[in-house]
C-alpha cells in the first residue's frame, strides 16, 4: 500500500513539472492587419450671426428673466469666387459661386447661419471662402450705441474678456446653438475679486437651434470687471456678451464682447482710434456715473503666478504721442488699468507679460453738445496672419482697417478691393490705418511677414471694432485598423 502511494506521488510530481516547465502551448495567432489610410474632407464651413439685440423684461418689460429681440441687425458677408460651391442662408435659394467674389447684405431678425456647400470637399476654407459680421445701431431708451460682432464658427470653448455688472451696467451672455443637437454649457466667471462660486454655473441648457440668454448679474452682482470661460458639451455653440451702460435714466453706450484669442505673453491690439477725447474727459469729471468713460486695459491672469506687464500705446504719426503702462496683475483675478493722456489720434497697443494673460482694451467715444452721447467698444488682441485674409465691410458709416507690423523691419502688404489691388508699406513697429470702401470687402495680403489687423466702424460718432477672423474646419488623413 505504501509503495502504491509513493508511485502515485511520483507520477503526480512529474506531471506537475511538465505543466510548469514544459513547452508552452502555441496559441492561435492572426496575421497583422495594416492600418488603412483614409482622406477625410473638412465639413462645410458655417458661421453664425447672433441676430438683433436683447431687451430685458420680456413682452411687457416687467420680467427680469425674460428677454425679447429688439428691431433688426444688418449682416454683411463676403463670399469667395470659388466655383463648385454655393452659399446657403443668405436667401431662400443657395447662391452659386461663379468665379467672382460676392459682397452681400442681409437683414437679421433672429440668429442666422451661413454655410458654404462644397461638392468637392477640397476648397480651401477661411476668410477667403466666407467671412461675415453684423452691426446694429440701437437708439432705445434702455439700450443705445453701436453694437458690432463677428459671425462665429460654432465651437465648444470660448473666453470672453469684457463687460461689467456694476450699478447701471448690464452684461448678458448670449449662447446660440445652431446645430440639431442639444448643448449643455458650463461657465467659469472671474472678477476683480477672483473666481465666482455661485450656484448654477454648470448644466446650462442651450437647446438645438435656439438661443439662451444668461444675465451675468445672476452670478456676479455689481462686478466692475469680468472675464468668462464658456465650455459646451453636445452641440457646438457661439458665445458673446451683450454689454450696455445706463447713466441715470439714459442709455449711454453698448457693445458686444467677442471671443478672445488664447492667453499669451504678447498681444498686439490695432484699432485704438480715439476721437472726442476732450469731451470724454468732461463727462468723466462731471459725475460718478461717467467714471468708466476712459480708455482702459483689462487683463485676466489664469494660473497661480502674478503677471508683470508692460503695455505700450503707440501713435501712428509723429503728432500722436502714446504712453506706456508698467503694471502688475494678480493671478486668478481680472484687473483694469486706465490708459491716461491719449489725445485724439490713431494708436495701437503692444502688451508684453512674463506669464500668459488674456487682455482687451475698452475704447470710448464721446460728444458733449449738441447731441451729447458717449459710446464704447471692446477691442480684442488681433490674430497674426501671413496668408491672405478678408473682411466684410458694412455699407453704413465709415470703416477703417488698422494693420500693425510689430516686427523690427518694414513689410509690404497688398490690399484688394473689388478688382483693384494696391500696395502699402508698413514701417517697423508701426501701423497703417486704411479707409475701407463701404459695402466692399477688403483683402489684406501680406508679403513676407506676419501682420495684425482690426476693423473699426464709426456711425455718427458711435464706435464698433471687429476682428479679422479666418474660420476653417480641419481636414486630413485618418488611419483606420480593424481587429
Amino acid at each position: 500500500m505504501v509503495i502504491r502511494i509513493l508511485r502515485f506521488l511520483l507520477v503526480a510530481g512529474v506531471a506537475s513539472a511538465a505543466v510548469v516547465y514544459g513547452t508552452p502551448l502555441t496559441l492561435v495567432s492572426t496575421p497583422k492587419v495594416e492600418s488603412a489610410v483614409h482622406e477625410v474632407s473638412a465639413k462645410d464651413l458655417q458661421v453664425t450671426c447672433i441676430g438683433p439685440t436683447f431687451i430685458a423684461g420680456g413682452k411687457n418689460q416687467t420680467s427680469v428673466s425674460s428677454f425679447k429681440r429688439s428691431s433688426t441687425a444688418s449682416g454683411t458677408l463676403s463670399y469667395s469666387e470659388v466655383k463648385n460651391t454655393s452659399l446657403k442662408g443668405q436667401s431662400s435659394k443657395p447662391i452659386i459661386g461663379f468665379g467672382v467674389r460676392q459682397d452681400l447684405t442681409k437683414r437679421l431678425s433672429k440668429f442666422t447661419s451661413f454655410s458654404v456647400l462644397d461638392k468637392t470637399g477640397k476648397s480651401a476654407q477661411g476668410s477667403e471662402l466666407l467671412t461675415a459680421n453684423q452691426i446694429q445701431m440701437a437708439k432705445g431708451k434702455t439700450l443705445a450705441g453701436l453694437l458690432a460682432a463677428p459671425c462665429l464658427r460654432p465651437q465648444s470653448e470660448f473666453w470672453l474678456v469684457g463687460g461689467s455688472t456694476a450699478i447701471g451696467r448690464e452684461a448678458l451672455l448670449v449662447l446660440t446653438n445652431p446645430t440639431s443637437i442639444d448643448s449643455t454649457v458650463d461657465l467659469e466667471i472671474f472678477t476683480e475679486n477672483g473666481t465666482s462660486n455661485s450656484a448654477g454655473l454648470s448644466g446650462i441648457a442651450v437647446p438645438a437651434n435656439d438661443t439662451t440668454v444668461v444675465p451675468l448679474s445672476s452670478f456676479v452682482l455689481r462686478a466692475e470687471s469680468i472675464a468668462v470661460h464658456v465650455v459646451s458639451r453636445g452641440g457646438s455653440i457661439t458665445a458673446l456678451i451683450q454689454q450696455k451702460a445706463v447713466r441715470g435714466n439714459s442709455a449711454s453706450g453698448a457693445d458686444y464682447v467677442a471671443p478672445a484669442p488664447a492667453a499669451s505673453k504678447q498681444a498686439i491690439i490695432p484699432g485704438i482710434l480715439i476721437r472726442g477725447s476732450v469731451d470724454s474727459a468732461k463727462f468723466k469729471n462731471s459725475a460718478e456715473k461717467y467714471s468708466d468713460v476712459a480708455q482702459m486695459l483689462r487683463v485676466f491672469v489664469p494660473g497661480t503666478k502674478d503677471a508683470t506687464i508692460t503695455f505700450q500705446v503707440l501713435g501712428t504719426t509723429e503728432d500722436t504721442f502714446g504712453t506706456v503702462l508698467s503694471v502688475k496683475a494678480s493671478a486668478g483675478k481680472v484687473s483694469d488699468f486706465e490708459i491716461p493722456g491719449l489725445t485724439d489720434g490713431d494708436y495701437f497697443g503692444i502688451l508684453d507679460s512674463d506669464v500668459p494673460v488674456h487682455s482687451s482694451v475698452r475704447l470710448v467715444r464721446s460728444k458733449s453738445i449738441p447731441g451729447a452721447y458717449t459710446d464704447f467698444s471692446w477691442i480684442n488682441p488681433a490674430e497674426g496672419f501671413s496668408t491672405p485674409r478678408y473682411v466684410a465691410v458694412p455699407k453704413s458709416g465709415i470703416s477703417k482697417v488698422s494693420v500693425t507690423n510689430p516686427g523690427d523691419k518694414p513689410t509690404t502688404i497688398s490690399i484688394k478691393i473689388g478688382g483693384e489691388t494696391v500696395k502699402r508699406t508698413i514701417g517697423a513697429g508701426s501701423t497703417e490705418v486704411i479707409r475701407a470702401s463701404s459695402g466692399l470687402s477688403m483683402g489684406i495680403i501680406p508679403s513676407n511677414k506676419e501682420v495684425f489687423a482690426n476693423l473699426v466702424i464709426d456711425i455718427d460718432g458711435r464706435i464698433g471694432v471687429l476682428p479679422l477672423l479666418d474660420d476653417k474646419n480641419i481636414s486630413g488623413l485618418v488611419k483606420v485598423s480593424v481587429h
